[in-house]
């Protein structure tokens, strides 16, 4: 369910505001997957899991806010 909020929220950030605004909604939303990271590996999950699932998408996040914000 969060992860469905996230993108409905984005989806009306590109709707309705600028690229800033959209690249600052970016960069906060990438915490979610950071976390997920810790959550993961605190609680005995593997690290494969860990740093290719969450990690990753934690980082493709940022690089879309980063582009976001190079516009």
């Amino acid at each position: 369910m969060r992860d469905l909020t996230y993108g409905l929220v984005g989806l009306a950030l590109i709707a309705f505001t600028s690229a800033d605004a959209v690249a600052w909604f970016m960069l906060v939303v990438a915490l979610a997957p950071l976390g997920d990271t810790l959550v993961v590996l605190r609680h005995g999950g593997s690290r494969a899991t860990a740093f290719g699932i969450h990690f990753a998408t934690a980082v493709v996040v940022l690089l879309d806010a980063a582009l976001l914000f190079a516009l």
